[in-house]
């Protein structure tokens, strides 16, 4: 494909050559549109590529269509390495057919216009996905992420009848299969909401376990609920209050918090350790 000096946000007006599409490439697009978000280093580990290679691919799918750059990014100045993808007009045209090509392209659309602040929640949640599914494959018994629902999916899958849910998770996550699965809400938070809204977010978990609701809606049978943050000192924070979102009010292992500062796509082991916090006064693995 022939290259051409190019601005980071502006895609090439002038023709820039057929790219084929290889079977990486696919794989790509569909974490881009599953994951909504991936910077580069991101990618980069999910996929064991190096960064020059890797940049050369992304710059050549960005200025073919194939994936997106989101331009509120460049507001705050992101290092080359660190540029969000998400995925492109032609890479949804690939990717699906007919009416839902139509609405993959309209999310597509939307994903431009996304403010910052949301880009940088939605990667907090591609950084312990991507790590989530780095350490699931070194572990011994190679359990798989099989169900991964977030935005608009989450919230459709949600809405019985019609109507709103009363609570969107950030996130809705089942590793392993048949009775073996753990099913798991996650929310990512990231030091801005305050903390009556965060009780009154972990009690609606409590009346979706206590009622057995989640049955209903998802098909499981039991759940946890992860929450990452930004700090320990948060985690604690919220640990804490989680102790009132049950009924008795003495806390919960349903409630398990964890900062992102304790693992990275470096050492992703550490969110299948027995670290994560409880409203319990104890510590568990998830996988435990």
């Amino acid at each position: 494909m022939e290259r051409h000096p190019r601005k980071k946000f502006v895609r090439a007006k002038e023709e820039t050559g057929l790219l084929r599409i290889e079977s990486r490439d696919i794989a790509l697009l569909q974490d881009l549109s599953s994951y909504r978000f991936l910077n580069t280093v991101q990618i980069a580990a999910l996929y064991n590529r190096g960064t020059r290679n890797l940049q050369r691919r992304l710059h050549d799918l960005y200025h073919s269509g194939y994936i997106d750059r989101p331009p509120q990014q460049n507001l705050v100045g992101l290092m080359n390495h660190h540029i969000v993808y998400g995925l492109g007009i032609k890479g949804a045209e690939v990717l699906f057919a007919d009416a839902e090509r139509d609405e993959k392209i309209r999310l597509v659309k939307q994903n431009r216009e996304t403010t910052f602040p949301y880009i940088a929640h939605a990667l907090m949640i591609s950084q312990f996905r991507a790590s989530l599914t780095l350490a699931l494959r070194e572990h011994p018994a190679k359990p798989k992420i099989e169900k991964w629902l977030q935005g608009y999916e989450l919230k459709d899958a949600l809405a019985l009848r019609g109507t709103n849910p009363e609570l969107v998770p950030d996130a809705f996550f089942t590793i392993g299969e048949g009775e073996n699965a753990l099913d798991f809400f996650l929310e990512a938070d990231r030091s801005t909401m305050p903390r009556e809204r965060v009780l009154d977010k972990l009690k609606i978990y409590w009346k979706w376990h206590r009622e057995k609701s989640q049955e209903k809606i998802l098909g499981i049978n039991n759940f946890r609920v992860l929450t990452i943050t930004k700090s320990e000192e948060r985690a604690e924070n919220l640990r804490k209050i989680a102790k009132n979102a049950d009924d008795k009010k003495i806390g919960s292992n349903m409630y398990l918090f964890l900062s992102e500062t304790q693992y990275s796509l470096a050492k992703p082991q550490a969110v299948l350790s027995p670290v994560w916090a409880s409203a319990k006064d104890e510590r568990h693995g998830i996988l435990e």
